[in-house]
């Protein structure tokens, strides 16, 4: 399902609304596994610290967790925490999109 979220700071700084469509699909577990391989494939050494801090993130039982979020890897639909996001998109890693919606 997709679903929309309203970014207030892009909207201030633009002077107009700001909206990006968010694709919510859950990610079959191949998919989430290449993108873990591309994500340990980040050789720098400070992200490398920090992406063993927030590993578990996402799975209930991570760094940011709060103990609700214990979700299967095929149900999740982005990295476990923004943490882990913002590394992520500074190296080129993408969370695997999830497949097309049937017809």
């Amino acid at each position: 399902m997709t679903r929309y979220e309203y970014d207030e700071e892009a909207s201030q700084r633009f002077h107009m609304d700001v909206v990006y469509e968010i694709d919510d699909r859950p990610t079959p577990v191949a998919r989430w596994l290449d993108a873990m391989r591309r994500l340990n494939s980040i050789n720098d050494p400070l992200a490398r610290r920090i992406l063993a801090l927030h590993r578990d993130c996402g799975s209930g039982s991570g760094a940011c967790d709060s103990g609700l979020e214990d979700e299967p890897i095929a149900r999740r639909v982005g990295w476990g925490c923004e943490t882990t996001s913002v590394i992520a998109h500074h190296f080129g890693v993408d969370y695997p999109e999830a497949p097309p919606a049937p017809d």
